[in-house]
């Protein structure tokens, strides 16, 4: 047989780990953020902060004097325009509907694997009885985020349909990180395949068919049983390594980032609001010229010193774009809060209209998971106080005159109306949601008994004075 050489056109899928920190930094609240950068401003010797040249022109005279002395005066007005900014009270709560200020929600804490899985799925709008069986589904993962149940199971448990529980483990498997809620190893990596957009048909069938091979380095004998060479199963290989087989693994509650730093600030000035990334805790960075210029033609640096800055420059860029995009996305996701929620804006006590992160993954059209990494852990610093994002997501009704009100609103009408009741005569859930419904918002009785829960309020019985 003859060896011959042609040209074939294949289409190669490949996974670089800029995704990956990408993800990571999105997800990172502010002071894990600044963290990391101490950390690769220190590794990595191109990397600088740009700071702002405040150094006046040499050339100034008194032109120039007369108008910095109406620039200051163009300032101080301003400051008194806008004084009110600095005159809100820093004891103000979170929630202006508040009724007292809770400290845990200034300082942060450690989350646990499953508080984060249930906190997406409560910013998700599925049925309630979905809802049952996708809790139950999270209370039946192992420690690597495996479901090691049965839809069977489940279904009895909660009470609903085997349907109803298969789609509670699709709603699971939604969540982040990619993988959780998989049943199999193989199920885990196709759905990170798949949430990853690598749709190779030769990766799948490795996923599928050799794992085992693959885990005992027998190259050869995987591309035999597929027709490919060598080479293309170790490229298929090096990209299965970048999934992770433990799905809970990539799940890190972080440290406890002690007080909260916010990501973006709001200001209103008139009938317009200004969204103001946090510059000063996540600085501006750029790659230092002056080892740009050991680069250019005619420098002195050797071959290798030029292979290791090359290399320290791709790291620097990527990681400066990571950090663009991440601002860029918390801004983008503020904008469509600021937009929806604007009622509420407008003083800081208007009611919250329901908003689902599958709306707002539709509108900036990304993944879902992708706006959840943007929400959790992220604060946006208003003239109300500090809140959030994800405050600001919440499943919702609509009233009989066709006007959509918030779960969170609905809370905190439920407050007020067991502090006006007569604590001789407290009123029943089911009294309660008849309330509710005269006021032209219809709640199930079951659903204003999981809403006093959530709220820390007594059952009647507990609350009537003895």
């Amino acid at each position: 047989m003859d060896l011959v050489q042609r040209p074939e056109l294949k289409q190669k899928v490949t996974l670089s780990p800029q995704v990956y920190q990408g993800l990571s930094i999105l997800a990172m609240p502010v002071a894990e953020l600044q963290q990391m950068i101490e950390a690769e401003l220190l590794e990595n010797p191109v990397l600088e902060v740009e700071e702002l040249d405040v150094e006046p022109p040499e050339d100034a005279g008194s032109d120039d004097e007369k108008a910095a002395s109406e620039d200051d005066r163009a300032w101080d007005e301003w400051l008194e325009m806008y004084d009110d900014l600095d005159s809100v009270d820093t004891s103000t709560p979170r929630d202006p509907n508040a009724e007292y200020a809770n400290t845990e929600e200034f300082v942060g804490g450690v989350q646990s694997f499953d508080d984060y899985l249930v906190e997406q799925l409560g910013m998700l709008d599925v049925a309630e009885d979905v809802r049952r069986a996708a809790l139950a589904v999270i209370g039946s993962l192992d420690g690597d985020g495996f479901f090691v149940g049965d839809c069977g199971e489940i279904a009895a448990l909660v009470d609903v349909s085997k349907p109803v529980a298969e789609e509670g483990l699709r709603v699971v498997q939604q969540l982040d990180p990619p993988g959780v809620g998989a049943r199999t190893l193989v199920e885990a990596l196709m759905i990170q395949a798949d949430f990853l957009g690598l749709h190779e048909p030769l990766l799948e069938r490795v996923i599928r068919e050799h794992l085992d091979d693959l885990a005992a380095s027998h190259f050869r004998k995987v591309a035999r049983a597929l027709g490919v060479s060598e080479d293309e199963v170790r490229r298929i290989t090096a990209v299965l390594r970048t999934l992770n087989p433990r799905p809970a693994g990539a799940f890190s509650p972080g440290p406890d980032p002690g007080y909260i730093v916010p990501d973006v600030t709001l200001r209103r000035f008139g009938d317009e609001w200004l969204i103001t990334p946090n510059n000063e805790s996540v600085p501006t960075l750029k790659v230092s010229p002056r080892y740009r210029a050991m680069l250019r033609g005619g420098s002195s640096a050797d071959d290798e010193t030029k292979r290791y800055l090359k290399d320290k420059i791709r790291s620097a860029e990527s990681l400066i774009r990571n950090i663009d995009r991440r601002k860029d996305t918390v801004s983008r996701i503020t904008e469509i809060i600021l937009e929806v929620q604007a009622e509420f804006f407008e003083d800081g006590k208007g009611p919250l209209r329901p908003l689902r992160l599958e709306d707002v993954a539709v509108e900036l059209g990304v993944h879902l998971s992708t706006v959840s990494r943007g929400v959790t852990g992220k604060y946006m610093a208003t003239p109300y106080g500090l809140f959030e994002l994800k405050h600001f997501f919440a499943g919702g009704y609509r009233t009989r005159t066709g006007m959509d009100v918030a779960s969170t609103s609905i809370k905190q009408r439920l407050r007020d109306l067991v502090a006006q009741e007569d604590s001789a005569h407290p009123y029943s859930d089911q009294k309660l949601a008849e309330m509710l419904s005269d006021e032209g918002v219809n709640v199930a009785r079951r659903t204003v008994a999981k809403y006093r829960e959530e709220l820390g309020i007594e059952p009647s019985w507990a609350r009537r004075r003895r």
